[in-house]
C-alpha cells in the first residue's frame, strides 16, 4: 500500500474519469463478471464508518459526490440536500477547504482533500488473476477485497483522529473515516494489475461532533505497516480460498526485501507482463527488427533515430479505460500461450491450486521466539523504532504461517507477538515523560492514552543499542597511547616536502589531533570536498613514521579498494574485518596489536553496532580507532547516529576548508545546504544551476546533459532518488546506445527487468570474491561498474573492469540476480564518488542528505533538475499531483532531514521537548479551556434548567465559561458568581444570555462580589491562572502551571520566555522580533515582554538572572563538560 496527497479542487478526477458508465449499483465484493462487458473500471463504492454517518456507506460513488466532498469539503449528497429544500449551512463539513495561495517566495499552497491508498497484491497474483478463469478470478477479487476492507478497518482504528486545541495540542478520537474505493484492473500499459485507489477523505467528526481534518501524522506513520497487513492477509485468504502457496522469490537487489510470489506461476510469465519499465525499449528492438525484415539491411543513423523517437512516442499510450474486461482477458490469454504455451498454461493453473503451507504452533515460547526474532531484525535497522516498525515487521515474520489449527485469529497471534515486542522483556521506551497524569476527560476512549500523545507515537530502543552508544562515548573517553607530538610534528613536515602538498589548518589539525590526542576513540568530521584524502595520507605518514601500523576499513568492500589506494597500504570493508574477528582468521592482518590504528572511513555510514564492536575488539588488543566522516552525509542503513553522538556528547576535529570546487561561491553554498540553510538556494538560483518542470521532463533532462559531458570528454554522474528512476533512465541510455551501434539490441534479463548486452555498462551488487582477476588481487565487489565484452548462451557475462582493466566472467544466476545497468545512479551509490559534473534530479522523496550528496559530486559544476509538476508521468499508477514552484519544493527538501538518530539523542530531544515552552503552554492552554468548560457545566447546574439548557447551547457559552474561569483566580466560586450575574439585572428575551453574563463579568466585577486582586498567580503574565474553580480539575491545572513558571524561571526573563514560546531563538539576543497582529495571544505576549524590557532600560537594573539552572535531562552518559575542551 502506498500513500498519496489529494489536493482539493479536481485532485479526485484520475479515479472518476476512467469508471465504466454502467448506471447500475454495484454491491462491494460483487465480481467483476457482472461489469465483463462494461468498458472502463468499475465505480467506486463508499466505505468506512463516516460514510455511515453520512448515510453513503455501500453506495456507488458519483462524480457529483467526489466533487462535493474532494472539490469542495461538502457533504457527498450535497446536491440532493439542496434539492430537497435543505439550506447550504446543513451541507457544511466543518470549514471549507481554504484557497489555493501563493506565498511571498512563490511557492505555491494548496489545501489537502485526502490521501490516495493504493492496494497492488503481488505480480504473480493479478497474472493469476487474469489468466485463472472465472471461479479462479471471482476469488483472487474477493481475498482481494477482504484484505482492503481488513487494513482500512485497521487503519481506521488507528489512524481515524483529529487535532484540537491552539496549534492542534491535543489528538481526539472521531466517528471514523469517509473513504471511496475504485477497482482498477490493468496498468497503464495493459498489463493486468488488480489493484484498488481508496480515496480517503480528509474530512472526519471528532468525538465532540465538530468536523475538522484528519490528524494525517498517524496515516503517514503506519503506512509500510498497513501495507504489510494488508500483504498478509491478501496471502492468508487466497490460500484458504484456492490452497495457492507463496514463497520468496530470488532476483531481488542485494539488501531488499525479497519478495513473496505465488509458487508455481513462472517468473518468465510475470516478467513478461511487467513491460512498463522495458516498453520503450522492447518496441524499438521490434521496430529494429521489421525494418531489417522488410529492407533486408539495416537502417540508417537517421531512420535508427526516428524509430527510436516513433518508440518513445508510441510507448507513451494513456491507460487503456477503453478496453472491457473480457477483451483484456483475451489478450492476456493470448499473451501467456505465447510465452509458456497452452500445455504450459494449463500445468500452471492446476498447479498453483492445494499447495501445503505450513501450521504455526502457538505457545507462549513462540510468541516470545518470533517477539525476539522481531526485535533483532528492528535493532539492526534503526536505533529507535515505533509500534508500527515492530508492527509491519511482525507481519512479515509470520506471513509464512497459517494459525487455522491453533484456533486463535491471525490478528490475535500478531498483536500478541507485538505486545511482546514492545514490552519491558524486550524494548526500552524512551519518548517523552508523563510529567503529569491526565485526568480522564483528557484521555482518548479509543486507547486511554493522554490527547496529548499520538497514537502509537512511541519509541523504543534496546539495551543492546543503549550499551552499544554508552560504550563509544566511554571509549572517546578513555585514555590510550598516542604519537609523541614531535614525532607528529616532523612527520608531517617531510611528507609535506616529499609529496610537495601543503595541509591546510583543518587537515594539519585533524592529522595531529589523531596523533597525538591520548584516547581510545577520536572523531574527525569533514564535509564533502574538504580534503580527506590528502589528511589520511598524511596520517598514514605519521603513523609509519612512529612504527605504528594503520588498519584502514570502510564501509563496503568498493570503498576500502578506494581507500587502500588512497593511504598507499591495504584496507578491507568493515563487516568483513569483524566477520574474521569471529571466526579467528589466520591471516594476520586481521589480527590487531597494541600499537595498530584502526581508521575507519566514511564512519557515517558504519551502524552502531558494528562501530561498538569494532572498538571493543580493538580495546582488548591495545589498539586504537578513529573515525572520518560526515554526519550530514548519509548515513547507516543499520542502526546508526553514532558519529553525531560522539560530536554532540565527547567533541569532535572538523577539516573546514573545502578544495572539490572550482567555483568558491558553489564550496560556500554547498556548506549551507549541509546545514538545510534555505539561503543556499540563492546560489544555485542565481547560478543558472536549477532547471524545474514535469518529472520525466527533468529527468530526460539531467540524462542529456550527462550524455552531452560524457561526449565532451567529462566525467560525470547523473543521480536521481528512486530505483524507478534509475530504471528509466538505464532503459533510455541502454536503448540510446543500440541506435548508436555501440549495444546489442538483444540482451539477458536482469532483476529489474532491464536487459544488459555486449557493450553495455553494468554494476555489480553484491561482493563475489571468487570472480577474481589480475593473479587474484582483485575480486568483484558490491559498486564495481563493468563493460560487457561477452554474452554467452547460459547467460553468463565476461566483462572488464572500468577502472582496474581486470577481466571476469560472471555466473548467469549472478547476473539474473546481483547485476544492474549502471548509466544512472543513486545517492547511495554516489556517495564517495568525485567527478567533473553532477546532475541531480530533485523530487518529492529528496531528502537534505540525498541532496547534499548529490550536489557535492562535481568538481566544475552541479546542476539540479528539479521535478515540480507529474502531469507527463505516465508510466505509474497513480493520482497526479499538481504542479509546485522549484522554490517551494527545494525548501521541503532541506527541511526534510532522513538522518538516523541515535537512541541516546533521541532521549534527551524528547525531554528538552516535553519540557520547553511551546510544549507546556499548548497543552496547558488546551486543558484549561477544556477544564473551563466544565466548570460551566457543572455551575449551570445551580440554576433554573431551562435557563442553563438555553446557555449549554448558546454559541457564546465558550466566552462565559472564560470569563468564569478567570473570576476563579480572585477565589470566586463559578456557580456563585453566574448566579449573581444572572440576578444583576433581568436577562428578558435576550437572544444570547451567555454574551449578556460575559458582559456582566467582565464589565462590574466589583458588584458581583469578584475581589480585586488575585489569589491565584499565572504561570506567565499572558496565561491565564491555574484554576477554573472545580477542585479536581484545579490540582491538575495548577501542576501543569508549576512546569510552566518552573521553565520560565529557568530562563530567567519573559523576554526569553518569549522568544521560546514562539520560537524565535534564532534572533538575536533579547531580540522579540516584528510585533505580532493586534488581538492575538502573542501580541498579548508580546506587550508584556516589551513593557518589560522597557522598565528594565528605564531603571537600568539588570536583568535578574535564572533562578535555577535547567532542568537535568536523564541520560546514562557522562555530560559533555567533563571531557577536555577539543
Amino acid at each position: 500500500m502506498v500513500v498519496h496527497k489529494l489536493t482539493a479542487g479536481d485532485g479526485y478526477t484520475y479515479l472518476t474519469r476512467q469508471v465504466a458508465s454502467a448506471d447500475e449499483r454495484r454491491a462491494r465484493g460483487q465480481s467483476l463478471a457482472d461489469y465483463y462487458t462494461a468498458r472502463g473500471n468499475p465505480p467506486g463504492v463508499w466505505l468506512g464508518h463516516g460514510s455511515v454517518v453520512l448515510n453513503i456507506q455501500g453506495m456507488t460513488v458519483s462524480e457529483a459526490q467526489m466533487k462535493a466532498l474532494f472539490g469542495a469539503g461538502r457533504h457527498p449528497d450535497r446536491e440532493r440536500m439542496l434539492a430537497d429544500g435543505a439550506e447550504e449551512q446543513a451541507t457544511k463539513l466543518g470549514r471549507a477547504y481554504p484557497k489555493t495561495s501563493e506565498t511571498k517566495d512563490g511557492d505555491i499552497r494548496r489545501p489537502v482533500a485526502g490521501y490516495d491508498l493504493v492496494f497492488t497484491p503481488v505480480k504473480s497474483a493479478s497474472v493469476l488473476w487474469a489468466l485463472g478463469g472465472s471461479e479462479i478470478r471471482r476469488a483472487v477479487e474477493d481475498v482481494h477485497h477482504e484484505a482492503v476492507d481488513s487494513t482500512l478497518m485497521w487503519i481506521e482504528r488507528h489512524a481515524a483522529f483529529t487535532r484540537v486545541g491552539h496549534g492542534g495540542a491535543a489528538q481526539i478520537d472521531t466517528t471514523g473515516i469517509i473513504a471511496a474505493a475504485f477497482d482498477h484492473y490493468a496498468s497503464r500499459s495493459g498489463d493486468p494489475d488488480l489493484h484498488t485507489h481508496v480515496a480517503l477523505s480528509n474530512k472526519v467528526q471528532g468525538s465532540d461532533g465538530k468536523w475538522r481534518s484528519l490528524d494525517g501524522r498517524v496515516l503517514h506513520s503506519l503506512g509500510v505497516a498497513a501495507s504489510e497487513r494488508y500483504n498478509t492477509r491478501f496471502e492468508d485468504g487466497l490460500h484458504r480460498r484456492l490452497g495457492v502457496r507463496f514463497a520468496e522469490r530470488s532476483g531481488q537487489a542485494a539488501g531488499k526485501r525479497p519478495v513473496r510470489e505465488i509458487v508455481g506461476v513462472p517468473p518468465r510469465l510475470t516478467g513478461h507482463f511487467s513491460k512498463r519499465r522495458a516498453a520503450i525499449e522492447d518496441r524499438h528492438a521490434e521496430l529494429l527488427r521489421d525494418y531489417r525484415s522488410t529492407h533486408g539491411r539495416e537502417p540508417s543513423r537517421v531512420a535508427q533515430l526516428q524509430l527510436a523517437q516513433y518508440a518513445t512516442l508510441e510507448t507513451r499510450e494513456a491507460k487503456g479505460t477503453g478496453k472491457t474486461l473480457a477483451e483484456y482477458v483475451a489478450c492476456w490469454s493470448a499473451e501467456a500461450t505465447e510465452v509458456i504455451g497452452r500445455r504450459g498454461l494449463a500445468m500452471m493453473l492446476a498447479e498453483v491450486t492445494k499447495q501445503p503451507t505450513p501450521s504455526l504452533t502457538v505457545s507462549a515460547e513462540q510468541i516470545e521466539l518470533t517477539a525476539r526474532e522481531v526485535v533483532r531484525v528492528v535493532s539492526q535497522e534503526r536505533s529507535t523504532w515505533t509500534r508500527w516498525n515492530v508492527y509491519a515487521e511482525t507481519e512479515r515474520a509470520l506471513r509464512g504461517y497459517r494459525f487455522e489449527a491453533s484456533g486463535l485469529s491471525r490478528d490475535d497471534v500478531t498483536e500478541a507477538v507485538v505486545a511482546v515486542a514492545t514490552s519491558d522483556q524486550f524494548s526500552i521506551r524512551i519518548d517523552e515523560p508523563t510529567l503529569v497524569a491526565e485526568p480522564a476527560a483528557l484521555c482518548r476512549e479509543s486507547d486511554h492514552q493522554s490527547v496529548y500523545r499520538i497514537h502509537g507515537g512511541e519509541r523504543y530502543t534496546s539495551s543492546e543499542i543503549l550499551t552499544a552508544e554508552e560504550s563509544l562515548v566511554a571509549a572517546a573517553m578513555a585514555h590510550s597511547d598516542a604519537v609523541d607530538p614531535l614525532v607528529a610534528e616532523a612527520a608531517i613536515a617531510v611528507y609535506e616536502s616529499e609529496d610537495h602538498v601543503h595541509l591546510d589548518s583543518g587537515q594539519r589539525q585533524v592529522v595531529e589531533y589523531f596523533a597525538t590526542y591520548p584516547a581510545a576513540l577520536t572523531v574527525g568530521i569533514g564535509p564533502a570536498g574538504a580534503g580527506k584524502t590528502t589528511a589520511m595520507r598524511a596520517y598514514a605518514a605519521v603513523l609509519a613514521a612512529d612504527g605504528r601500523r594503520l588498519i584502514p576499513l570502510a564501509s563496503s568492500a568498493k570503498a576500502a579498494q578506494v581507500l587502500g589506494s588512497e593511504v598507499g597500504s591495504r584496507a578491507e570493508n568493515l563487516h568483513k574485518f569483524l566477520h574474521e574477528q569471529d571466526r579467528d582468521s589466520a591471516d594476520d592482518w586481521f589480527r590487531l596489536g597494541p600499537r595498530d590504528v584502526v581508521l575507519v572511513d566514511e564512519a557515517g555510514m558504519a551502524g552502531t553496532l558494528q562501530l561498538a564492536r569494532l572498538v571493543a575488539v580493538a580495546a582488548q588488543q591495545g589498539a586504537v580507532v578513529r573515525l572520518l566522516g560526515d554526519p550530514s552525509q548519509l548515513s547507516a542503513v543499520e542502526a546508526g547516529g553514532a558519529l553525531r553522538l560522539l560530536d554532540a556528547e565527547v567533541g569532535a576535529v572538523r577539516l573546514d576548508h573545502l578544495h572539490r570546487f572550482a567555483d568558491p561561491s558553489e564550496a560556500e553554498a554547498s556548506t549551507q545546504l549541509r546545514e538545510g540553510d534555505p539561503g543556499a538556494l540563492t546560489f544555485y538560483l542565481q547560478d543558472d544551476r536549477v532547471r524545474d518542470g514535469s518529472r520525466k521532463a527533468m529527468r530526460s533532462a539531467a540524462y542529456e546533459a550527462w550524455a552531452a559531458d560524457m561526449r565532451a570528454g567529462l566525467t560525470s554522474l547523473v543521480i536521481v532518488t528512486s530505483a524507478q528512476d534509475v530504471r528509466a533512465l538505464n532503459t533510455r541510455a541502454r536503448t540510446e546506445r543500440i541506435v548508436l551501434g555501440e549495444v546489442e539490441a538483444d540482451g539477458v534479463l536482469l532483476h529489474d527487468d532491464t536487459s544488459a548486452g555486449q557493450g553495455d555498462w553494468i554494476v555489480t551488487r553484491l561482493n563475489l570474491r571468487s570472480a577474481t582477476c589480475h593473479h587474484g588481487r582483485e575480486w568483484v565487489k558490491n559498486g564495481d561498474t563493468w563493460a560487457i565484452r561477452k554474452r554467452h548462451d547460459d547467460g553468463s557475462l565476461t566483462v572488464r573492469h572500468v577502472v582496474h582493466r581486470g577481466q571476469v566472467r560472471l555466473p548467469a544466476a549472478y547476473v539474473a540476480e546481483n547485476v544492474e545497468l549502471a548509466y544512472a545512479s543513486t545517492a547511495h551509490r554516489a556517495q564517495g564518488v568525485t567527478v567533473d559534473t553532477g546532475h541531480a534530479l530533485v523530487t518529492d522523496e529528496t531528502t537534505r542528505e540525498s541532496l547534499y550528496v548529490a550536489s557535492t559530486r562535481g568538481r566544475l559544476r552541479n546542476t539540479w533538475y528539479v521535478a515540480t509538476d507529474d502531469a507527463l508521468e505516465t508510466d505509474t499508477d497513480r493520482v497526479p499531483e499538481p504542479p509546485r514552484s522549484r522554490h517551494e519544493l527545494l525548501t521541503r527538501v532541506l527541511a526534510r532531514s532522513g538522518a538516523e538518530k541515535a537512541a541516546v539523542t533521541t532521549i534527551r530531544e524528547a525531554h528538552r521537548e516535553a519540557f520547553s515552552l511551546p510544549v507546556l503552554v499548548v497543552r496547558y492552554r488546551h486543558a484549561w479551556e477544556h477544564a473551563a468548560m466544565e466548570a460551566l457545566a457543572c455551575a449551570v447546574r445551580t440554576i433554573p434548567r431551562h435557563l442553563g439548557e438555553r446557555i449549554l447551547a448558546d454559541p457564546a457559552r465558550k466566552r462565559l465559561a472564560f470569563a468564569l474561569a478567570r473570576a476563579a483566580a480572585s477565589g470566586t466560586e463559578p456557580g456563585q458568581l453566574l448566579s449573581a450575574a444572572i440576578a444583576y439585572d433581568d436577562l428578558g428575551a435576550a437572544r444570547s444570555p451567555a454574551a449578556v453574563l460575559t458582559s456582566r463579568i467582565t464589565d462590574v466585577p466589583r458588584e458581583l462580589g469578584v475581589p480585586d486582586l488575585p489569589v491565584t498567580e499565572s504561570p506567565l503574565p499572558w496565561l491565564p491562572a491555574g484554576t477554573v474553580g472545580h477542585a479536581a480539575w484545579d490540582r491538575y491545572l495548577s501542576a501543569r502551571a508549576h512546569l510552566i513558571a518552573a521553565r520560565a524561571g529557568e530562563l530567567g526573563t519573559l523576554t526569553a520566555a518569549y522568544r521560546e514560546q514562539y520560537g524565535l531563538t534564532g534572533l538575536p539576543p533579547r531580540d522579540l522580533g516584528e510585533p505580532p497582529p493586534l488581538d492575538t495571544a502573542q501580541y498579548v505576549a508580546w506587550r508584556h515582554a516589551r513593557r518589560e524590557q522597557e522598565t528594565t532600560r528605564a531603571s537600568s537594573r539588570t536583568p535578574r538572572q535564572a533562578l535555577s539552572a535547567p532542568a537535568p535531562l536523564p541520560t546514562r552518559l557522562p555530560s559533555r563538560g567533563t571531557h577536555p575542551t577539543r
